[in-house]
């Protein structure tokens, strides 16, 4: 996973919550409620524009259904994996195949982006299927391996299919014509037949969640990025990991070889000297626990469809009918089961002092009021945290010195 800034175009806040609710309409959820978006309809459409066009963090979080007239933004750590797996079956299924089948069309299509839709390349290794000479397919041996493809993913939750990562497919940007990017026209996102989508999750359990799920486990592989962060924060807190030694090692190797065992490499950080440190550097930019109300540019797309972790069963049930998927075809009882209980997560903030909490409060001011949530339903104890408008100044001074607000 790369990092990604985000873009300083729209930095826009919020003055009321918003709620989901349940309606007889077309759609489902509606986000109901007031904000403080300042751009005219025209405004908003050529900022719109500007973001599908030359965000690189829109192009990866966001995906588009034309078929369906949907629109899906992936907030990490809220059952991406989960909804991504139906969003990829419609792709094939509803696109892709009826592309292929329309000679015509692919006709059009290699003469517009010189190549076929999707990497056959990619697909083969996914299914363990052998190039002959390293050749392409045809399109009927095409039409075979995404039909292959559909099966795997209605299967997907039984474990004696072959383990596929989801995230791998798009990053490899297998399936182009699903980004945000290949839409000819962008002002048909804001039509009335067109569903904007958002699962969200409390702030501070999507915080909690990445730090077990990427710090926490030393079972990543060695070097990768979340690794490295890892071993960052052990060397910055040293003095609570480290003998005088082994303190000493990083004295004498300044840069450090991959092949010499240095001793932060099965260190685990603190949760609160993670907080620390992705609060004090760039890397809080990192699309894991970077507040998704700026991620996914939630004043600028309206979102329609507003799903939370908190009640994702329901509110995934109604997202599937909506699209014509039954869940009873998919047996996703566990599809979104972390394995860890929000009074867990709950215990990780017990020790965070009054100022560590107060920058999370500040930091994830507009997920907590766009989405209807409080930072002390995450505080065992039930008080309530005062934050001083000094404070919330001198963060503010600080995030946009290093451009991260």
């Amino acid at each position: 996973h790369q990092v990604y800034q985000t873009s300083s175009t729209v930095q826009l806040s919020f003055s009321t919550n918003v709620r989901s609710i349940h309606q007889s309409s077309n759609i489902p959820f509606v986000a109901k409620g007031r904000n403080d978006c300042t751009n005219d309809s025209k405004s908003s459409l050529r900022i719109l524009s500007s973001v599908i066009y030359s965000s690189e963090t829109i192009n990866y979080l966001g995906f588009v259904l034309r078929s369906h007239s949907l629109f899906y933004c992936s907030v990490p750590k809220v059952a991406t994996r989960t909804f991504l797996t139906f969003l990829t079956y419609l792709n094939i299924r509803d696109e892709l195949i009826p592309l292929l089948t329309n000679k015509s069309t692919i006709s059009n299509l290699n003469s517009q982006i010189k190549a076929n839709p999707f990497d056959f390349n990619s697909i083969n290794q996914i299914l363990s299927y052998p190039m002959k000479n390293g050749s392409q397919p045809s399109i009927v041996n095409s039409i075979s391996i995404l039909k292959s493809f559909l099966s795997l993913l209605m299967d997907f939750n039984k474990k004696n299919v072959t383990d596929f990562d989801i995230w791998s497919i798009y990053q490899r940007k297998t399936f182009p014509l699903i980004r945000p990017q290949t839409l000819s026209n962008v002002s048909q996102i804001f039509s009335s037949n067109f569903t904007r989508v958002i699962f969200v999750r409390h702030p501070l359990e999507r915080l909690a969640s990445a730090y077990v799920d990427k710090i926490a486990t030393l079972t990543k592989e060695p070097f990768s990025l979340y690794d490295s962060i890892r071993r960052a924060i052990c060397r910055k807190y040293s003095s609570f990991y480290l003998t005088v030694v082994q303190h000493n090692f990083y004295r004498v190797h300044r840069r450090i070889s991959k092949k010499i065992e240095e001793p932060c490499h099965k260190v685990v950080p603190k949760f609160e000297h993670f907080i620390n440190y992705i609060m004090s550097d760039s890397v809080i930019s990192d699309v894991h626990w970077y507040p998704y109300s700026k991620l996914c540019y939630t004043c600028l797309f309206k979102y329609n469809f507003i799903g939370k972790h908190e009640t994702i069963e329901e509110d995934l049930e109604r997202l599937l009918t909506h699209l014509g998927l039954e869940s009873k075809d998919w047996k996703n009882v566990n599809y979104f089961r972390t394995g860890k209980t929000r009074q867990y997560y709950k215990s990780m903030y017990s020790n965070l002092n009054n100022q560590l909490l107060c920058t999370l409060k500040y930091f994830y001011k507009d997920d907590f009021k766009l989405f209807d949530y409080r930072l002390e339903d995450y505080l065992t104890d039930k008080k309530i945290i005062a934050c001083s408008p000094a404070r919330e100044r001198q963060l503010r001074k600080t995030r946009n010195k290093l451009n991260l607000f």
